[in-house]
């Protein structure tokens, strides 16, 4: 700003001094005159700066109201895009939150129907095996006919009228245990003869050989965590495929598969310390 007036006023001076020269070749003016005349330029000169002044400091406060209306304009153009943004990702936020709520619902369901699938699996595959039956602790031997091995033992310590034709087949399975003998898996063609050995099996008690249902895997588990769970288990068993257990008040439960027994209304038997 000071720059700028300086100019002006120098500019001024100019034309002032270039006056001055042209009327002394014209004339020459006496000495008061002159300082009159200067005096009178002076003002002259003063007064435009002064003018100058004011239209130079108009044009500022135009310039800084145009500056704060810019800005002004700025902050609300940015306050509405920062609205409008905020408005899409609140939107885009709870679509996905739906879907996500959508996606839950559907792994839930088909947990249920994959749960439910099983159940009906493991209950067809264990379906399967009710005329089956298993005889741990029989002697191992070479070449050996596992149907008149059991025909033998089932006659002879059972006393059952049980020949080889009324076995479908029976044949040793494998096991981890290499210090015992493999276990034998009988199939009846009837499941009355195999209700017949489970009915007698107890006539095997102190000879190493022992006769069980024969469970599919997923329910020898099941078997294994119930008789295990001695807080809530007094006795448990296997018959016909299914199992059934009594607690410490001597009340009878089933266990079906999927279902675990916190489920159950079954007391727990506390230990006073």
């Amino acid at each position: 700003m000071a720059t700028g007036t300086s100019s002006i006023f120098n500019y001024f001076k100019r034309k002032r001094n270039n006056s001055s020269t042209s009327s002394v070749n014209s004339s020459a003016p006496s000495p008061d005159n002159k300082k009159i005349k200067e005096i009178v330029e002076d003002y002259s000169i003063i007064q435009e700066l002064a003018e100058s002044q004011e239209t130079i400091m108009s044009d500022a406060n135009i310039i800084e109201q145009i500056t704060k209306d810019i800005e002004s304009k700025l902050d609300t153009f940015f306050e509405n895009i920062k609205g409008k943004l905020k408005e899409e990702v609140k939107g885009v936020f709870e679509d996905l939150m739906k879907r996500l709520q959508g996606l839950e619902q559907k792994v839930e369901h088909l947990d249920k129907e994959n749960i439910e699938l099983k159940r009906k699996l493991v209950h067809m595959e264990q379906y399967g095996r009710r005329p089956n039956i298993r005889i741990f602790g029989v002697k191992e031997e070479p070449r050996e006919n596992c149907k008149a091995q059991v025909a033998k033992l089932l006659q002879t310590k059972l006393k059952l009228d049980i020949t080889e034709e009324d076995m479908d087949a029976a044949h040793r399975v494998p096991q981890r245990a290499k210090d015992r003998p493999k276990p034998i898996i009988v199939r009846f063609f009837k499941r009355d003869d195999k209700e017949k050995v489970m009915r007698n099996r107890k006539q095997l008690k102190n000879t190493g050989i022992s006769v069980a249902e024969d469970l599919c895997s997923e329910m020898l588990q099941l078997y294994n965590r119930v008789k295990n769970d001695t807080l809530r288990v007094q006795d448990c068993w296997v018959w016909r495929g299914e199992i059934f257990f009594k607690d410490h008040k001597g009340e009878i439960h089933k266990v079906h598969y999927g279902e675990p027994l916190q489920s159950l209304d079954v007391p727990v038997m506390r230990f006073n310390p």
